[in-house]
């Protein structure tokens, strides 16, 4: 029978309690597009003229939303099965309903969207027909197109919608097998485990090197990106490292040339790092002793409002909870860069004498931001120190290499360690 959606109200016997907006969106959307495909199932009521719905409670809110939104009238009818019997007999077919009901499962969901992308529709009309989220088909397409032996386990149920999401974090069948024989007996394997192991060989968009260089320019020197779909959260898969690697190198060499001119020293070493420790290493370089320079007034009070912050970030990060509005990583990489900023001030470095510029060097290094920054130590492959006597005049002693030891080696950024 029609009846009027005014006329309609959610009965307390309906057994579906909990919900979800976004669900409930998405079902608004399929309804206003290909209308009411399922009937409610209504008691009369006491209330003169009204009828409960006792199964349907999600249909009847998606409805809800298409008239506050003036889509469809208030009284626009509605398809309905009237029920016949007490309350207690509504809410058992409303439990009826709701236990017979068998969804689609993710492997079923996959290929049905997939037959109408190749009968020539696109993702966004896919979407608005079946009132789903663009983000939602992207993802179930990429499931699609895993691997065949990875889809069957799928389908099958022998690997959870978890397991080959993780799978489908990268679109290379071969690394997808790999990863698939690999873990085939491994016990009780968790998505976050596969998912490290099909990235290895990529790096993240957060990562200083692909900050450094932007994403235009790495696409446009042809490097391909993954997309996370089944995140909310930007994770995405930098796949060619190495055209990364080689703009990053481009870009740092430029700029440890130009700070080369500019100060007279010897050297500008780059290091896609946020530190130098291994390319010092490698060289063979010796850090240059230089007297510390008095803290100034301005200082002293930049480092009082440095541990302030640091106070406050260390109390947010230990008092917070996962999953809020507060953003964890990005406090954790500023206290880092605070903590950075404190030691250089802690540590004052008087200026390299004129004379001894052309015997050292220093390391142009990146924050954990890609942004390039030089580290204040100087370094030379002589052992150089210098002492500043009572009249505050300013000695240096030098000793030569050891033969054999090692001279400055290629500019090109080596991958960072702390945070590939």
């Amino acid at each position: 029978m029609l009846i009027p959606f005014s006329r309609l109200y959610l009965s307390d016997a309906n057994v579906r309690k909990t919900r979800s907006e976004e669900d409930d969106i998405q079902l608004s959307a399929d309804i206003e597009a290909r209308g009411l495909l399922q009937n409610l199932l209504v008691t009369k009521s006491k209330k003169r003229g009204k009828f409960a719905v006792i199964a349907g409670g999600r249909r009847l809110r998606a409805i809800e939303m298409i008239v506050a939104r003036g889509a469809w009238d208030p009284d626009t009818e509605i398809e309905c099965k009237l029920l016949e019997g007490s309350e207690e007999e509504a809410g058992e077919a409303s439990l009826a309903e709701n236990f017979q009901r068998v969804g689609m499962s993710p492997a079923e969901e996959c290929r049905a969207l997939q037959h109408f992308i190749k009968e020539g529709s696109d993702v966004a009309a896919v979407a608005k027909r079946f009132g789903l989220t663009q983000r939602f088909v992207e993802g179930r397409l990429r499931l699609a197109n895993l691997a065949e032996p990875i889809f069957e386990a799928l389908a099958k149920g022998d690997v959870t919608l978890e397991i080959a999401k993780a799978y489908a974090a990268t679109d290379q069948h071969e690394v997808q097998l790999r990863v698939f024989e690999q873990m085939r007996y491994a016990y009780n394997p968790s998505a976050d485990a596969i998912r490290r192991m099909v990235a290895s060989g990529s790096m993240r968009g957060n990562d200083p090197i692909a900050l450094l260089i932007g994403e235009d320019a790495y696409v446009a020197a042809g490097g391909k990106i993954e997309r996370d779909l089944f995140s909310e959260a930007a994770d995405d898969r930098w796949i060619d490292i190495e055209v990364a690697h080689r703009l990053a190198a481009e870009k740092m060499e430029a700029e440890a040339q130009r700070i080369t001119a500019e100060t007279g020293l010897a050297w500008i070493s780059p290091v896609a790092s946020t530190n130098s420790w291994q390319a010092r290493s490698e060289m063979g370089v010796n850090a240059v002793r230089l007297p510390p320079a008095p803290l100034s007034e301005e200082a002293r009070a930049r480092i009082d409002a440095i541990d302030s912050r640091m106070e406050e970030i260390s109390e947010i990060i230990d008092e917070g909870e996962e999953g809020g509005d507060t953003d964890f990583g990005q406090l954790e990489a500023e206290y880092e860069d605070l903590d950075a900023a404190r030691s250089d001030l802690n540590n004052p470095v008087r200026a390299l004498p004129e004379e001894w510029r052309s015997e050292a060097g220093r390391f142009l290094v990146l924050t954990t931001r890609g942004e390039m920054v030089l580290e204040a130590d100087y370094y030379s492959e002589k052992r150089l120190s210098f002492e500043t006597d009572e009249n505050g005049k300013v000695t240096a002693t030098a000793e030569e290499p050891v033969t054999g030891s090692t001279k400055r080696g290629s500019a090109a950024p080596s991958r960072p360690e702390a945070v590939a």
